[in-house]
């Protein structure tokens, strides 16, 4: 009798822990499912791209997205004060990140005696002479941006712009913005003359008589861009403000300022300080400016990081032969100087590596610009010298452009957990890729921008535009290029046809890899629940058209932690 009332006993608390009322349901499935919460915004009748697969709706409150799904199951969220949005079948993607852009130049760039890229020597002209008639006298007039392309088998000289402006300073930046084309009285304001040696990391190009013809190469250039008088601080707030607006239109909602001065991080201060920096920033601060990196916190602000340091390799693969290469320039016959055959490598190796360690231990992450195979080998030497001396910080370093790799640099790449950040706005056929071409040969452009070969060894990658370099921070343009490594419309043969990647892909690199290098996956990067609600409305669906018409897409709204803050007119 005994056992037989213990064993009913138990049958009975057992029934009772499978038979509970609907009440205790909820109660006990509280744990694993929290209840829904008020929606303040609903966005429905969508495709949202999610990483369980497309869904037709999310509920937003707060900042936070808190449920992803169909009208059915979002209806748990909806109260009488949550604002429905039908967004007519609209695609919802994860807001976008740029991991290269240049955002006060870019905003200052406006102002400058600008002429698009590819112009011809007469084209230029015209337009100097309209900025110098515009132009107090002894002003300095800047501007840009040149190709030597362009030029035929004749060069920029400085002669050209003595003719229309001979009393003002003039610096046209080309369009790398690695080398300035100026006139005699720029010259004679930075005080160079024939006499004047190279500077360490930069070339003065001079005539077989000696004289300076008005080209400056990398640090040349850079010295005498000092000279020039630099806006103040509202004029800055202005233009980053401006900046930031443009890349809002775009579905940039977070992006990395690839090149911080002092100047520059007061007027990101104050933007932030007046509440109207929208987006997630990381900051990577010029490290020469090392009375910035030393202070970097007087101007870090929620939203705004300080966290990355930039560093300046080598310099570019065109006809100014500065990117350092593994082998010779294809185009260097007769040539004797090795800095013009094989390019410049601006930082000595046990100067990377040092200051790499040093950074990596002081927890920044370092952003080192490099482009030819020689620098970015470097780059690589730095980063395993910081990981042997430091062991593992959690710094995701990045190398810059990456144009080109050798073969063997993708492993090592991975075994250090180095990410590649490339720049797909310039691939396509254009006056700059002509200059490239020239400057290699053909056998290394097969991998130029090596990006599949990059995911294939299962690296870390990003993508950023380095705008002001490119005309506009275009990211749809970017995904269109990754993707047919041709002119927008597909128009022209393929650059490096190998290195194609899938739409799936290229939207990744801009969305969840994106968030992680910047340290952020973990809130944005993907649309699920619990992440905050950086979200892009756009007028087409990119993984159902031609891959040739997704350069044509245009942003409908951005929202940016659950506020609207662009809506297409």
């Amino acid at each position: 009798m005994y056992k037989t009332t213990r064993t009913m006993t138990m049958l009975a608390l057992l029934a009772g822990t499978f038979l509970l009322s609907p009440a205790q349901a909820q109660l006990e499935g509280a744990a694993a499912e929290p209840p829904p919460v008020a929606a303040d915004t609903m966005y429905v009748n969508a495709r949202v791209r999610t990483p369980d697969g497309w869904k037709t709706g999310l509920a937003v409150a707060g900042e936070t997205i808190v449920a992803v799904g169909s009208e059915q199951e979002l209806a748990a969220y909806r109260t009488p004060k949550t604002h429905v949005v039908d967004l007519g079948g609209a695609t919802v993607l994860p807001g976008l990140v740029d991991m290269h852009v240049h955002a006060v130049s870019a905003g200052l760039d406006a102002a400058n005696c600008r002429f698009r890229q590819g112009s011809k020597p007469a084209e230029i002209i015209e337009t100097v002479k309209a900025c110098v008639a515009r132009a107090k006298p002894g002003s300095w007039i800047v501007g840009g941006q040149w190709d030597g392309a362009s030029f035929g088998t004749s060069a920029p000289h400085r002669a050209l712009l003595d003719r229309i402006a001979p009393n003002n300073p003039v610096l046209l930046r080309d369009v790398s913005l690695h080398s300035a084309w100026v006139n005699g009285a720029a010259l004679a304001a930075g005080g160079i003359t024939r006499d004047t040696p190279n500077p360490d990391g930069g070339i003065i190009e001079k005539d077989k008589a000696g004289n300076p013809t008005g080209i400056l190469r990398e640090r040349a250039a850079m010295k005498l861009l000092e000279k020039v008088p630099q806006p103040d601080t509202p004029a800055m707030v202005d233009a980053l403000r401006s900046a930031t607006r443009t890349m809002l239109s775009l579905g940039i909602t977070s992006y990395e300022d690839a090149l911080l001065t002092t100047p520059a991080a007061k007027a990101y201060a104050a933007l932030a300080d007046a509440g109207e920096l929208y987006q997630h920033v990381r900051t990577c601060m010029w490290e020469p400016d090392q009375a910035l990196i030393a202070s970097r916190n007087l101007y870090a602000r929620p939203g705004l990081e300080m966290g990355c340091v930039k560093m300046m390799l080598d310099g570019v693969p065109t006809d100014a032969h500065t990117a350092a290469m593994h082998d010779d320039y294809a185009d260097t016959t007769g040539v004797t100087d090795p800095a013009r055959r094989k390019g410049l490598l601006l930082v000595a190796p046990d100067q990377i590596s040092a200051k790499l360690t040093r950074y990596d231990a002081a927890g920044l992450t370092v952003k080192l610009h490099a482009t030819g195979d020689a620098a970015v080998h470097a780059a690589l030497d730095g980063i395993e010298a910081a990981r042997k001396a430091n062991g593992i910080t959690g710094m995701r370093h990045e190398i810059a452009h990456a144009n080109f790799v050798l073969p063997a640099d993708f492993a090592r790449a991975g075994a250090i957990g180095a990410t590649f950040e490339f720049s797909p706005y310039v691939w396509f056929p254009n006056s700059v890729i002509k200059d490239v071409i020239k400057a290699v040969g053909p056998t290394r452009m097969e991998h130029f921008s090596p990006v599949k070969s990059a995911l294939d060894a299962a690296l870390p990658v990003t993508v950023g535009s380095d705008w002001p370099v490119v005309p506009a921070a275009d990211p749809w343009l970017a995904m269109e290029t990754l993707v047919t490594r041709q002119a927008p419309g597909g128009i022209g043969d393929p650059i490096s046809p190998q290195e194609r990647i899938s739409v799936a892909q290229a939207v990744d690199l801009f969305t969840r890899a994106a968030a992680r290098q910047l340290g952020i996956g973990d809130r944005t990067g993907s649309i699920e629940r619990g992440k905050r609600a950086d979200l892009i409305v756009i007028d087409r669906d990119i993984f159902a058209i031609p891959a040739t018409d997704i350069h044509n897409t245009k942003v409908l709204r951005t929202i940016i932690s659950g506020k609207e803050r662009y809506t297409r007119p």
